[in-house]
């Protein structure tokens, strides 16, 4: 889920380089300015204390609420800069990627991956609003995961008029069995934004099925490639990626920073 805020600021020195953005669909839910930061690099460690005062002069000024950040695993002197300003770590995601899809023999099942239309969005939202639970805004504990819970389910009502997300349903016979978010992000590669089963049907034994059942359909439309990103506390998915033949990028630690929290 992606769109441009109002709200952009950009830091180049000698010892720091820094770029941050708003995030208008979560100021919109959090009701105040959601910042995320897009590029961190701490050049000299001494000096990108004193630089990292412009960006918080920013922050002030324009009331900013929450900031997230995402770093690769090994940016430890720039989390370690985030986290004495108040960011505090809240989880690790791991990206997993399957490639080779065209050469893969997948059995066929007789679920249906299908378009959402507009009178679908209600039940989507309703599942987008209670099948997650191991995400960020989830399980920061300063947050309130009510709002998790709506953020999702508007990015699912948002998705279908997307320009180049699509909501895809999964159905079993007449049973809505869960959603997909998915992006092609080029001729042969595609991203899954967000996967969900209902709750209702968790644990009924539908988890394979329909994600063995998404790789038949993108194979079927001539992708390749795969990729998604996951919360590393879910480990039920994990294993379950694993078990389907993806392999995991390097892993990345997400950080935020809640005003009045520090």
């Amino acid at each position: 889920m992606s769109s441009q805020g109002r709200l952009q600021f950009s830091l180049a020195t000698p010892g720091l380089k820094l770029s941050a953005r708003e995030a208008p669909w979560d100021s919109a839910i959090f009701l105040a300015p959601v910042a995320q930061i897009d590029l961190l690099q701490v050049l000299d460690s001494h000096a990108a204390l004193e630089d990292y005062a412009q960006y918080q002069a920013w922050v002030a000024s324009e009331h900013i609420g929450i900031v997230s950040c995402r770093l690769a695993h090994d940016r430890l002197r720039e989390s370690m800069l985030l986290e004495a300003n108040g960011f505090r770590f809240i989880e690790m995601v791991l990206h997993p990627r399957l490639d080779g899809l065209q050469k893969r023999s997948i059995t066929a099942d007789d679920l249906k991956i299908l378009p959402a239309t507009e009178a679908d969005i209600p039940s989507l939202r309703e599942i987008a609003a209670t099948a997650f639970s191991n995400e960020r805004y989830h399980i920061d504990p300063r947050l309130n995961p009510r709002l998790g819970d709506e953020r999702y389910a508007r990015w699912v009502g948002n998705s279908l008029g997307h320009k180049t997300q699509q909501l895809l349903k999964v159905l079993d016979g007449g049973r809505l069995i869960g959603l997909f978010v998915v992006e092609a992000t080029s001729s042969q590669s595609v991203y899954w934004h967000l996967t969900a089963i209902s709750p209702q049907w968790q644990g009924c034994g539908y988890g394979r099925r329909v994600w063995t059942s998404m790789l038949r359909h993108h194979q079927e439309q001539g992708h390749e490639t795969v990729s998604t990103t996951i919360s590393a506390r879910n480990v039920r998915v994990l294993n379950l990626y694993a078990f389907l033949g993806f392999r995991f990028m390097p892993p990345e630690m997400t950080l935020h920073w809640v005003k009045g929290s520090e």
